[in-house]
């Protein structure tokens, strides 16, 4: 087998899928914007071919190059771990006859609002959203739905560039600083109240092979723009009980109305006055490391595992379901450059023997803004074999600790 892979090198992440290809014997080729000298020293080595382009996100760009290397080879994968690369990874499937997502899935996964009209037409229960080219389509769609409202990129990552208007006043400002227009298009959506959390799966082609749960407190847009936050991911090791039973249907329709197989999948979800409702999803793993939460979590080689699966091979591991783990974040109290942080006596006393990944700036080092995600600045992750007791160790670290900036 002979796997092309794009973007290996964007993080240290890509390297365990790699790797995980490497194991099982397969070739590994690779397209990437930097110089093959310029790639690190630990995904070097394991790759067996690799081209480079001046833009990896250029669908036909990243074609060209996959069809230079195709010369003297045949792929029979073409994968990728990037959301940005999930459309150019399918049109290299398209025209090199190679199984695997296609363009049109590709295309549903990106675009929130087709991807929302295509699954409430297979009875999957959304918030109410459309496409919006104009301020004047935003204010329609409020005066028919009302406030809250949510705007976000249609083709968006996480919650970058993501808003909440709360009355018309308040989608005024952000419409003013929000470029909209037939190219920028936004998606505005309804707003669901409740609890956020996403579900994960690595499929196969009779649907999903492994599926994990986990939840966000508070919500990710909260989070996203309160620096007093100290936002947690919790991974439960209760997915197979009673509760989840309702979000995994939901979870196992939305895939196979999509059709993904053979993929990793990242789906959000809110639970609220509402109910249940389906968010978004997209084709590839969670970002934020999250899925060495989910190996830490269950004793067994996660990435090996989506490497079977995607390959069509015989699961050779299930996952233990013995620990939670979780991922909590400290923000500085403003930007510039760490000076200290306090309570750390106090959170390596209480929490040490369950923390088994972290990171405390020295002081001097450069803070990184909010919008770079859950892993940066001052973190946490850690372990437990009872779910209630790792989220108040969370609790207990983000109320203790504090990061503070000059």
């Amino acid at each position: 087998m002979h796997v092309l892979f794009l973007a290996p090198d964007t993080h240290t992440y890509n390297h365990q899928f790699i790797r995980a290809l490497k194991v099982l014997g397969v070739q590994v080729s690779a397209i990437g914007q930097k110089p093959k000298d310029q790639l690190s020293e630990a995904v070097r080595p394991l790759l067996d071919r690799y081209e480079t382009v001046s833009n990896i996100t250029d669908g036909q760009c990243v074609v060209a190059a996959a069809e230079q290397l195709a010369r003297n080879t045949t792929f029979d994968r073409v994968e990728t771990i990037d959301e940005p690369l999930v459309i150019p990874a399918a049109m290299v499937r398209e025209r090199l006859s190679i199984p695997g997502l296609s363009v049109h899935t590709a295309k549903l996964c990106r675009d929130k609002v087709a991807m929302k009209e295509f699954l409430r037409s297979h009875g999957v229960p959304c918030a109410q959203s459309a496409g919006a080219r104009s301020a004047s389509d935003v204010r329609v769609f409020a005066e028919r739905v009302g406030y809250p409202l949510i705007l976000k990129p249609i083709a968006g990552y996480g919650t970058l560039n993501t808003h909440r208007a709360n009355h018309s006043a308040q989608l005024d400002e952000i419409l003013q600083k929000t470029q909209i227009d037939e190219h920028a298009q936004l998606a505005v959506e309804e707003f669901i109240d409740g609890h956020e959390g996403f579900y994960d799966t690595i499929t196969e082609k009779n649907g999903i092979r492994h599926d994990f749960a986990a939840h966000y407190y508070p919500c990710c847009l909260e989070a996203s723009i309160e620096r007093r936050v100290a936002p947690q991911i919790a991974v439960t090791n209760r997915i197979e009980q009673d509760g989840y039973r309702e979000l995994r249907a939901l979870g196992s329709k939305v895939i196979a109305a999509l059709g993904l197989h053979h993929t990793a999948t990242h789906m959000e979800w809110f639970q609220g006055s509402k109910g249940i409702k389906f968010s978004e999803i997209g084709a590839r793993p969670a970002g934020e490391k999250i899925w060495d939460l989910y190996r830490f979590a269950n004793e067994f080689d996660v990435f090996l595992e989506w490497a079977l699966a995607i390959l069509d091979r015989p699961t050779q591991q299930k996952p233990s379901r013995r620990f939670a783990t979780g991922s909590v974040q400290i923000r500085p109290d403003r930007d510039g450059k760490f000076a200290e942080h306090q309570g750390i006596d106090a959170a390596w006393q209480r929490c040490r023997p369950f923390i088994y990944e972290y990171e405390v700036p020295e002081p001097g080092t450069d803070t990184k803004p909010l919008d770079k995600g859950w892993l940066c600045n001052t973190w946490f992750r850690l372990r437990h074999e009872d779910y209630d007791q790792l989220r108040a160790l969370m609790t207990f670290l983000g109320e203790t600790v504090r990061s503070k900036a000059r």
